[in-house]
Protein backbone atom coordinates (compact mmCIF):
# COMPACT_ATOMS: atom_id res chain seq x y z
CA UNK A 1 0.00 0.00 0.00
CA UNK A 2 1.15 3.49 -0.83
CA UNK A 3 0.74 6.72 0.89
CA UNK A 4 0.75 10.50 -0.36
CA UNK A 5 -0.36 13.72 1.21
CA UNK A 6 -3.88 14.59 0.71
CA UNK A 7 -3.49 18.14 -1.15
CA UNK A 8 -6.46 19.36 1.14
CA UNK A 9 -4.40 19.19 3.97
CA UNK A 10 -2.10 21.93 1.96
CA UNK A 11 -2.58 25.52 3.78
CA UNK A 12 -0.11 27.22 5.45
CA UNK A 13 3.10 25.53 5.90
CA UNK A 14 6.24 26.01 7.32
CA UNK A 15 9.61 24.19 6.35
CA UNK A 16 11.69 21.55 8.52
CA UNK A 17 15.42 21.46 8.19
CA UNK A 18 16.42 18.65 5.91
CA UNK A 19 18.84 17.61 8.32
CA UNK A 20 16.61 16.79 10.99
CA UNK A 21 15.46 13.67 8.73
CA UNK A 22 18.94 13.16 7.23
CA UNK A 23 20.58 13.14 10.16
CA UNK A 24 18.61 12.50 13.40
CA UNK A 25 15.59 10.54 12.56
CA UNK A 26 16.92 7.46 14.28
CA UNK A 27 18.09 9.33 17.20
CA UNK A 28 15.58 11.76 17.94
CA UNK A 29 12.14 10.65 20.53
CA UNK A 30 8.93 11.26 19.63
CA UNK A 31 8.85 14.31 22.57
CA UNK A 32 12.16 15.50 20.64
CA UNK A 33 10.67 15.96 17.51
CA UNK A 34 7.07 17.06 18.55
CA UNK A 35 9.00 20.19 20.43
CA UNK A 36 11.04 20.68 17.43
CA UNK A 37 7.97 20.93 15.64
CA UNK A 38 5.91 23.23 17.79
CA UNK A 39 8.80 25.36 17.99
CA UNK A 40 9.60 25.87 14.28
CA UNK A 41 5.44 26.52 13.68
CA UNK A 42 5.78 29.22 16.14
CA UNK A 43 9.33 30.68 15.09
CA UNK A 44 7.95 33.85 14.45
CA UNK A 45 6.47 34.06 18.32
CA UNK A 46 8.85 34.78 21.69
CA UNK A 47 9.04 30.99 22.79
CA UNK A 48 6.76 30.19 25.84
CA UNK A 49 7.71 26.86 27.69
CA UNK A 50 4.72 26.48 29.41
CA UNK A 51 2.32 27.09 26.49
CA UNK A 52 4.19 24.52 24.46
CA UNK A 53 4.66 22.41 27.94
CA UNK A 54 0.54 22.56 27.93
CA UNK A 55 0.08 22.00 23.69
CA UNK A 56 2.68 19.36 23.84
CA UNK A 57 1.26 17.22 27.28
CA UNK A 58 4.33 17.14 28.55
CA UNK A 59 6.58 18.71 31.43
CA UNK A 60 8.81 21.58 31.35
CA UNK A 61 11.83 19.86 32.52
CA UNK A 62 10.67 17.88 29.40
CA UNK A 63 10.37 20.69 27.44
CA UNK A 64 14.01 22.12 27.92
CA UNK A 65 15.49 18.57 27.47
CA UNK A 66 14.25 18.08 24.07
CA UNK A 67 15.31 21.87 23.23
CA UNK A 68 18.84 21.17 24.47
CA UNK A 69 18.73 18.00 22.36
CA UNK A 70 18.33 20.17 19.40
CA UNK A 71 20.92 22.67 20.20
CA UNK A 72 23.61 19.79 20.78
CA UNK A 73 22.36 18.67 17.55
CA UNK A 74 23.12 21.89 15.95
CA UNK A 75 19.39 22.72 14.67
CA UNK A 76 18.55 25.14 17.47
CA UNK A 77 20.50 28.01 18.54
CA UNK A 78 20.51 29.67 22.04
CA UNK A 79 19.92 33.35 22.42
CA UNK A 80 23.12 35.21 22.39
CA UNK A 81 24.95 31.98 21.03
CA UNK A 82 26.90 32.15 17.36
CA UNK A 83 25.12 29.61 14.42
CA UNK A 84 27.43 26.70 13.73
CA UNK A 85 27.94 26.04 10.03
CA UNK A 86 26.57 22.69 9.00
CA UNK A 87 26.83 21.99 5.44
CA UNK A 88 23.32 20.62 4.14
CA UNK A 89 23.94 17.03 3.04
CA UNK A 90 23.45 13.91 4.62
CA UNK A 91 27.16 12.85 4.73
CA UNK A 92 27.62 15.19 8.07
CA UNK A 93 28.68 14.06 11.34
CA UNK A 94 28.90 15.95 14.51
CA UNK A 95 32.81 16.41 14.70
CA UNK A 96 34.36 13.90 16.80
CA UNK A 97 36.31 14.05 20.36
CA UNK A 98 39.93 13.79 18.21
CA UNK A 99 38.84 16.72 16.06
CA UNK A 100 38.42 18.81 19.30
CA UNK A 101 41.66 17.95 20.25
CA UNK A 102 43.48 18.82 16.51
CA UNK A 103 43.84 15.72 15.23
CA UNK A 104 42.89 14.88 12.26
CA UNK A 105 39.61 12.21 11.96
CA UNK A 106 39.47 9.71 9.53
CA UNK A 107 36.02 10.26 7.61
CA UNK A 108 33.95 8.15 5.36
CA UNK A 109 31.10 8.83 3.26
CA UNK A 110 27.50 7.21 3.63
CA UNK A 111 27.19 4.08 1.25
CA UNK A 112 26.71 4.61 -1.87
CA UNK A 113 22.73 4.88 -2.91
CA UNK A 114 23.45 3.06 -5.90
CA UNK A 115 22.76 -0.65 -4.77
CA UNK A 116 24.96 -3.90 -6.08
CA UNK A 117 22.37 -5.81 -8.19
CA UNK A 118 20.96 -9.59 -7.54
CA UNK A 119 22.78 -10.81 -10.17
CA UNK A 120 26.32 -9.17 -8.59
CA UNK A 121 25.58 -10.00 -5.43
CA UNK A 122 25.16 -13.61 -6.37
CA UNK A 123 28.44 -13.57 -8.83
CA UNK A 124 30.14 -12.67 -4.94
CA UNK A 125 28.67 -15.05 -3.43
CA UNK A 126 30.34 -17.53 -6.23
CA UNK A 127 33.28 -15.94 -5.53
CA UNK A 128 33.96 -15.68 -1.74
CA UNK A 129 33.02 -18.09 0.68
CA UNK A 130 33.41 -15.52 3.53
CA UNK A 131 30.41 -13.26 1.73
CA UNK A 132 28.01 -16.67 1.45
CA UNK A 133 29.38 -17.16 5.34
CA UNK A 134 28.54 -13.42 6.21
CA UNK A 135 25.16 -13.79 4.74
CA UNK A 136 24.11 -17.04 6.80
CA UNK A 137 25.72 -15.95 9.94
CA UNK A 138 23.85 -12.62 9.81
CA UNK A 139 20.76 -14.01 9.31
CA UNK A 140 21.17 -16.54 12.26
CA UNK A 141 21.96 -13.77 14.30
CA UNK A 142 19.41 -11.39 13.81
CA UNK A 143 16.66 -14.57 13.42
CA UNK A 144 15.61 -13.48 10.25
CA UNK A 145 16.31 -13.60 6.38
CA UNK A 146 17.94 -10.29 5.88
CA UNK A 147 16.34 -10.66 2.10
CA UNK A 148 18.20 -8.14 -0.83
CA UNK A 149 18.12 -5.29 1.52
CA UNK A 150 20.69 -6.93 4.21
CA UNK A 151 22.84 -8.44 1.72
CA UNK A 152 23.34 -5.27 -0.04
CA UNK A 153 23.77 -3.42 2.96
CA UNK A 154 26.61 -5.86 4.47
CA UNK A 155 28.50 -6.18 0.73
CA UNK A 156 28.86 -2.32 0.47
CA UNK A 157 29.78 -2.26 4.53
CA UNK A 158 32.84 -5.19 3.35
CA UNK A 159 33.61 -3.56 0.08
CA UNK A 160 33.36 0.55 1.10
CA UNK A 161 34.00 0.47 4.51
CA UNK A 162 36.79 -2.46 4.81
CA UNK A 163 35.34 -4.00 7.50
CA UNK A 164 36.75 -7.57 8.08
CA UNK A 165 33.60 -10.29 8.22
CA UNK A 166 34.67 -10.87 11.54
CA UNK A 167 33.97 -7.41 12.46
CA UNK A 168 30.69 -6.95 10.70
CA UNK A 169 29.18 -9.87 12.78
CA UNK A 170 30.32 -8.38 15.93
CA UNK A 171 28.54 -5.16 14.97
CA UNK A 172 25.27 -7.23 14.23
CA UNK A 173 25.54 -9.02 17.51
CA UNK A 174 25.99 -5.11 19.05
CA UNK A 175 22.92 -4.03 17.13
CA UNK A 176 20.83 -6.81 18.33
CA UNK A 177 21.75 -6.69 22.10
CA UNK A 178 20.59 -2.71 21.48
CA UNK A 179 17.51 -3.70 19.86
CA UNK A 180 18.46 -1.70 17.08
CA UNK A 181 18.20 -3.68 13.39
CA UNK A 182 17.29 -1.70 10.97
CA UNK A 183 19.95 -1.81 8.33
CA UNK A 184 19.95 1.77 8.31
CA UNK A 185 21.05 1.95 11.85
CA UNK A 186 23.38 -1.27 11.11
CA UNK A 187 25.02 0.96 8.16
CA UNK A 188 25.25 3.85 10.42
CA UNK A 189 27.36 2.21 13.57
CA UNK A 190 30.05 0.24 10.12
CA UNK A 191 30.42 3.86 8.93
CA UNK A 192 31.71 4.98 12.89
CA UNK A 193 33.46 1.95 13.25
CA UNK A 194 35.36 2.09 9.96
CA UNK A 195 36.57 5.82 11.03
CA UNK A 196 37.87 4.79 14.07
CA UNK A 197 39.71 1.47 12.19
CA UNK A 198 37.76 -1.01 14.49
CA UNK A 199 39.17 -3.74 11.95
CA UNK A 200 39.96 -6.47 14.68
CA UNK A 201 38.26 -9.01 17.22
CA UNK A 202 40.18 -7.20 19.60
CA UNK A 203 39.30 -3.73 18.73
CA UNK A 204 35.93 -5.04 18.18
CA UNK A 205 35.26 -6.45 21.80
CA UNK A 206 36.86 -3.19 23.50
CA UNK A 207 34.60 -1.17 21.47
CA UNK A 208 31.51 -2.94 22.57
CA UNK A 209 32.51 -3.02 26.12
CA UNK A 210 32.80 0.97 25.75
CA UNK A 211 29.57 1.53 24.26
CA UNK A 212 27.41 -0.70 26.91
CA UNK A 213 29.86 1.00 29.36
CA UNK A 214 28.79 4.75 27.78
CA UNK A 215 25.10 3.42 27.44
CA UNK A 216 24.67 2.03 31.17
CA UNK A 217 26.41 5.74 32.20
CA UNK A 218 24.31 7.29 30.40
CA UNK A 219 21.11 5.74 31.87
CA UNK A 220 22.04 6.14 35.51
CA UNK A 221 23.04 9.52 34.65
CA UNK A 222 19.76 10.70 32.87
CA UNK A 223 17.79 9.08 35.95
CA UNK A 224 19.40 10.98 38.33
CA UNK A 225 18.65 14.13 36.03
CA UNK A 226 15.30 13.02 35.72
CA UNK A 227 15.95 13.03 31.56
CA UNK A 228 13.79 11.23 29.40
CA UNK A 229 15.61 10.80 26.70
CA UNK A 230 15.94 7.35 26.14
CA UNK A 231 20.21 7.80 24.62
CA UNK A 232 22.58 10.46 24.73
CA UNK A 233 23.35 11.95 21.45
CA UNK A 234 26.29 11.18 19.64
CA UNK A 235 28.70 14.18 21.00
CA UNK A 236 27.29 13.77 24.35
CA UNK A 237 28.51 9.92 24.35
CA UNK A 238 31.72 11.04 22.75
CA UNK A 239 31.82 13.08 25.82
CA UNK A 240 30.88 10.56 28.42
CA UNK A 241 33.65 8.25 27.08
CA UNK A 242 36.24 11.13 27.56
CA UNK A 243 34.89 11.29 31.36
CA UNK A 244 34.70 7.55 31.72
CA UNK A 245 37.34 5.93 30.16
CA UNK A 246 40.14 8.62 29.21
CA UNK A 247 39.79 10.60 32.57
CA UNK A 248 39.08 7.21 34.66
CA UNK A 249 36.21 9.91 36.14
CA UNK A 250 33.58 7.72 38.47
CA UNK A 251 29.72 8.14 38.13
CA UNK A 252 30.02 10.36 41.75
CA UNK A 253 32.57 12.79 39.88
CA UNK A 254 30.31 13.23 36.86
CA UNK A 255 27.49 14.06 38.54
CA UNK A 256 28.91 16.67 40.72
CA UNK A 257 30.49 18.13 37.96
CA UNK A 258 26.65 18.25 37.08
CA UNK A 259 25.47 19.95 40.17
CA UNK A 260 28.53 22.50 39.54
CA UNK A 261 26.92 23.12 36.20
CA UNK A 262 23.50 23.38 37.45
CA UNK A 263 24.44 25.47 40.06
CA UNK A 264 25.19 27.98 37.30
CA UNK A 265 23.77 28.27 34.60
CA UNK A 266 20.15 26.59 33.43
CA UNK A 267 19.83 23.41 31.18
CA UNK A 268 22.30 20.53 30.52
CA UNK A 269 24.89 21.83 29.04
CA UNK A 270 28.36 18.94 28.22
CA UNK A 271 30.29 21.23 27.17
CA UNK A 272 30.31 23.47 30.77
CA UNK A 273 30.90 19.91 32.82
CA UNK A 274 33.72 19.22 30.20
CA UNK A 275 35.34 22.00 31.24
CA UNK A 276 34.46 21.33 35.12
CA UNK A 277 35.88 17.76 34.70
CA UNK A 278 39.17 19.03 32.85
CA UNK A 279 40.00 21.52 35.42
CA UNK A 280 39.75 18.21 37.99
CA UNK A 281 41.69 16.62 35.81
CA UNK A 282 44.27 18.45 35.49
CA UNK A 283 44.26 19.24 39.57
CA UNK A 284 44.37 15.41 39.52
CA UNK A 285 41.31 15.59 41.68
CA UNK A 286 39.76 12.17 41.65
CA UNK A 287 37.09 11.67 44.43
CA UNK A 288 34.43 14.11 45.44
CA UNK A 289 35.99 14.12 48.80
CA UNK A 290 39.87 15.49 47.21
CA UNK A 291 37.25 17.89 45.47
CA UNK A 292 36.08 19.75 48.82
CA UNK A 293 39.68 19.51 49.89
CA UNK A 294 40.98 21.23 47.32
CA UNK A 295 38.07 23.72 47.64
CA UNK A 296 38.42 24.26 51.03
CA UNK A 297 41.73 25.47 50.74
CA UNK A 298 40.88 27.44 48.05
CA UNK A 299 38.60 29.58 50.30
CA UNK A 300 40.87 28.81 53.18
CA UNK A 301 43.66 30.96 51.38
CA UNK A 302 41.14 33.85 50.34
CA UNK A 303 39.19 34.62 53.32
CA UNK A 304 43.51 34.40 54.97
CA UNK A 305 42.83 31.00 57.04
CA UNK A 306 45.64 28.73 57.42
CA UNK A 307 45.13 25.61 54.77
CA UNK A 308 46.57 23.04 57.26
CA UNK A 309 44.49 21.22 59.68
CA UNK A 310 45.38 20.71 63.49
CA UNK A 311 45.73 16.95 64.11
CA UNK A 312 42.15 16.40 65.48
CA UNK A 313 41.12 18.07 62.18
CA UNK A 314 41.81 15.60 59.77
CA UNK A 315 39.53 14.59 56.75
CA UNK A 316 36.87 11.92 58.64
CA UNK A 317 36.55 13.66 61.84
CA UNK A 318 33.60 14.79 62.81
CA UNK A 319 35.56 18.37 63.96
CA UNK A 320 36.64 18.73 60.15
CA UNK A 321 35.42 21.83 58.10
CA UNK A 322 32.45 23.45 58.97
CA UNK A 323 30.53 22.14 56.08
CA UNK A 324 30.32 18.86 54.61
CA UNK A 325 30.38 16.89 51.08
CA UNK A 326 26.58 17.46 50.63
CA UNK A 327 26.66 21.01 51.22
CA UNK A 328 29.61 21.05 48.27
CA UNK A 329 27.33 18.95 46.34
CA UNK A 330 24.48 21.63 46.72
CA UNK A 331 26.79 25.06 46.05
CA UNK A 332 30.15 23.78 44.70
CA UNK A 333 32.38 26.10 46.19
CA UNK A 334 35.43 26.84 43.89
CA UNK A 335 36.69 29.60 41.79
CA UNK A 336 35.02 30.68 38.52
CA UNK A 337 36.07 28.36 35.75
CA UNK A 338 38.64 29.55 33.26
CA UNK A 339 38.31 28.71 29.69
CA UNK A 340 41.41 27.95 27.50
CA UNK A 341 41.46 29.02 24.14
CA UNK A 342 43.14 26.31 21.58
CA UNK A 343 46.58 27.04 21.20
CA UNK A 344 47.08 27.66 17.08
CA UNK A 345 50.08 25.85 16.02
Amino acid sequence: MSYRVNPNSWGSIFPVPTQVVDNHIKLAGAIQLKVLLWFIRHASEEVDINKMSKEIGKTVEDINDALQFWVECGILVKEGQSPTNIPFSPSYTPPKASEEKGEKAKTLSPLPASKPTNEQIAVRCLESDDIKFLFNEAQKKMGKTIGYDGQSTLLMMLDTYGLPVEVILMILEYCVSVNKTSFNYIASVGKDWGEKEIDTLEKADEMIEELNACNSLWKRFSKAIGSKNPRPTKKQAEFLKRWSFEWKFSFDMIYLAYEEMADRTQGVHFSYMNTVLKNWHKAGLKTPEEVQEHNQQRLNSKTGKSSKRSKGNKPGNKNTASYDLDEFTRRALHEPLVYERGKKK
